[in-house]
């Protein structure tokens, strides 16, 4: 903490008339002006001999250092005092991105020799970020206020706002299953926990599978069988060529939490979950399961930005390990720059199974005056989408154009109908 004593504006005004004084008793050579401005002299005297300052400790804590988008964020300050403290105001300086709903990063308090005071005050960030917290900043007011004692302290606590992670109504099946265990019941007979049927024992077949009730009944063994439980591979690719939107909110941002629910979603199913970063600067997570996946998942959502670039990415480049084959490939974009199509021409060529969500750039700019300039504008753009979609439903592929503030309305829907889906070879079950 750092304290440091500076003079007033007050001082200064006191100065200035304690020689607008001394210059008009001067002139006049009379005594009466230089009595006038005589208690200025004694304040400004005895604010320079009491230079004592008050010993105290500042502290400040911050719960907790990760949270998502709108979750309160409670920063901690306590004040311990040695000497007496007079009057102390202390602000917390809060990034301009956060409100403060409960309490008031500002509080005036005065302290007793041996005192501690503690106040609490919440924020929220409503967009995801890093930001730093922390900062106090603070005055205390002595006597005569001329030079007060001005302290800053930063206890700087980085925060990661994560997007926000919107709980799905209904369970969105992927297309093809993978022999791995998971939550998807296959019709084949295999290792896994839901009951299949009694058979004869065979040779191989674990003791510890032997049912033994009916093996008493028949006089022969015979085994329990158990449907085999499989997963899914399901690789998010998040457009980041372009968004289009305000600074607290674009395309990107409701992308970016659209991918963050789906990812949320499927590993909860034990689904193994990638992500790749399609724009100026191609960045992946390579698809794994676990809670852990979740949160390698965020982090990487939490620093996607819009790179501009002339470059033409290929997606030939992605590694295999990003792309298995089989893998139900969600792809979130805008839809605003021709080199996703050739990209995603490029995924159909390889016998991706491709869900394209479009974003509509309609719920993220600002609204108009004039709602006929808004149903026009509707209007355009959805014949413009048209017209670059056509391509991809001639080849059967699913395509959902963001009708409403949730962009994942109506995939569940998209997503049962298998009939509609272009056929890939299954693997698993």
């Amino acid at each position: 903490m750092t304290v440091q004593r500076r003079n007033a504006a007050l001082t200064y005004q006191y100065i200035i008339l304690l020689l607008i004084g001394v210059l008009l008793s001067t002139v006049s050579r009379r005594l009466e002006p230089l009595c006038v401005v005589l208690p200025l002299v004694v304040a400004l005297l005895y604010s320079r001999l009491t230079l004592a300052a008050p010993v105290f400790t500042l502290t400040c804590q911050v719960t907790p250092p990760r949270a998502f988008e709108g979750d309160p964020i409670t920063v901690t300050i306590t004040m311990s005092a040695t000497t007496v403290v007079p009057p102390l105001e202390i602000w917390h300086l809060i990034p301009p991105e956060a409100t403060c709903v409960s309490g008031s990063p500002r509080v005036l308090c005065t302290l007793q020799a041996g005192a501690t005071y503690t106040t609490h005050h919440a924020v929220t960030f409503a967009r995801r970020g890093i930001y730093t917290l922390g900062r106090l900043y603070g005055r205390v007011h002595l006597p005569t206020d001329l030079q007060p004692l001005l302290l800053q302290a930063h206890h700087d606590f980085v925060c990661r706002v994560y997007p926000r992670v919107t709980p799905l109504p209904q369970h969105l099946p992927p297309l093809h299953t993978h022999v791995s265990f998971g939550h998807y019941v296959s019709r084949h007979v295999g290792e896994g926990l839901e009951f299949a049927g009694v058979r004869q024992y065979n040779s191989g077949d674990r003791l510890r599978r032997v049912h033994w009730r009916t093996s008493l009944v028949r006089q022969q063994l015979y085994v329990n069988d158990y449907y085999c439980e499989r997963n899914a591979d399901v690789v998010l690719l998040l457009d980041t060529l372009a968004s289009v939107g305000t600074a607290h909110l674009n395309t990107l941002d409701v992308a970016v939490r659209a991918a963050a629910s789906l990812a949320a979603h499927y590993l909860y199913h034990k689904d193994r979950v990638g992500l790749i970063n399609y724009g100026g600067i191609c960045t992946w997570v390579t698809p794994a399961v676990g809670q852990l996946q979740l949160s390698r998942l965020l982090d990487a959502l939490l620093e996607s930005r819009t790179h501009f670039s002339y470059l033409s990415k290929d997606v030939g480049l992605i590694p295999p390990r990003v792309l298995p084959p089989g893998a139900l490939l969600i792809v979130l974009t805008p839809l605003l720059d021709p080199r996703l199509l050739t990209a995603l021409h490029d995924l159909l060529a390889r016998a991706f199974q491709v869900v394209l969500v479009v974003l509509s750039p309609l719920y993220v700019l600002p609204t108009v005056c004039q709602p006929h300039q808004a149903e026009a504008t509707a209007v355009l753009w959805r014949l413009e989408m048209e017209r670059h979609l056509a391509p991809f439903r001639h080849l059967g592929v699913p395509v959902i154009l963001q009708e409403s503030e949730d962009p994942l309305q109506g995939l569940y829907a998209l997503l049962t109908r298998r009939q509609r889906l272009p056929l890939a070879p299954q693997r698993g079950g």
